[in-house]
């Protein structure tokens, strides 16, 4: 039945349905703690929910469009010939908006909404001890819609860092260093990872990123752990040239910056191997690298503040 179980999820990630990633907002907890490490012959299901308000727009930044996106992950993992190997599927839904457009000709201007819900990029990772770092590498595959119009009437032009997918397969590597044993009140960490597109389209091709996080870990209470952590996003700029061949695209000039987020959390343990979480992170600044003219940078898309909560179980 566990065989089966994971057969299907594999399955279901190959389905064609509609979805939405963050655009330019990446959550960067990391919740690894939380997730019950799976013996051998069992599995672990953590399924956590990233809710992000795009309402507020910074410094003038993309000031007619706002969203809200919801991302459900289910991550499986299990222990197999001494490795963690993991299967992670989102679902994502993205709920478009913009502000009343007085040019348009129709009588009392509305906002326009759109919403868009299904399964994005699937992930299938694994990770492994050595030499007393925790050594992990991925894929990312292309599973989101990547063509997906968005017909604003400000504009009515699609921009590729708000489809469903990136339409691209990325590769995924990071080691992770853990500080202290996993009975200690205190526990802290540190990791670097990286996302590398490797297969793309030839118009378009996902900037890299790179991430830095460093966390605590206490315990509070038999049943209560706090957590604190602290990250570095640097997001390399989108290659772009679709509108050269298809018109209802523009450039996007929103990628490409530096962002610093803290996060804090608290998990329950509610029984022998099942955990309940809550995080919530802020972005404290964001940092554009585009430039827009010779003496002004590009406005970086508004990075929102993050509500995370889940549940992981091993069986």
């Amino acid at each position: 039945m566990k065989k089966n179980l994971f057969l299907l999820l594999a399955l279901g990630t190959y389905t064609a349905a509609q979805a939405c990633p963050c655009g330019c907002v990446k959550v960067c907890v990391d919740n690894l703690a939380d997730r019950p490490a799976a013996p051998a012959g069992a599995y672990t299901l953590d399924l956590r929910l990233d809710l992000i308000d795009q309402s507020e727009r910074n410094s003038g930044a993309h000031a007619h469009w706002y969203g809200t996106h919801d991302i459900l992950t289910a991550t499986v993992e299990t222990t197999f010939a001494g490795q963690t190997w993991s299967l992670s599927v989102p679902r994502i839904e993205r709920r478009l908006h913009t502000d009343k457009v007085p040019s348009l000709a129709v009588p009392n201007p509305t906002q326009y909404h759109q919403q868009v819900v299904g399964l994005g990029d699937i992930v299938v990772a694994t990770r492994l001890n050595w030499s007393g770092f925790t050594v992990n590498a991925g894929v990312k595959l292309p599973t989101g819609k990547d063509n997906i119009v968005f017909a604003d009437p400000a504009g009515g032009l699609s921009r590729k860092y708000l489809q469903p997918g990136t339409g691209s397969t990325d590769l995924l590597a990071g080691i992770r260093k853990d500080f202290g044993a996993p009975s200690d009140k205190l526990t802290e960490f540190v990791s670097l990872q990286a996302q590398v597109p490797v297969l793309s389209d030839a118009h378009f091709r996902p900037g890299s990123t790179v991430s830095l996080n460093a966390g605590a870990r206490y315990q509070l209470t038999d049943k209560f752990a706090f957590s604190a952590q602290a990250s570095l996003l640097r997001q390399f700029r989108d290659k772009n040239t679709v509108a050269t061949v298809d018109a209802q695209y523009v450039e996007d000039l929103e990628t490409g910056g530096l962002t610093t987020t803290l996060a804090v959390g608290l998990t329950y343990k509610v029984a022998a191997g099942t955990n309940a979480y809550v995080y919530f992170s802020k972005p404290v600044e964001i940092r554009s690298y585009v430039p827009k003219s010779a003496t002004a940078l590009v406005n970086p898309v508004h990075a929102a503040d993050v509500w995370s909560v889940g549940l992981s179980h091993t069986f």
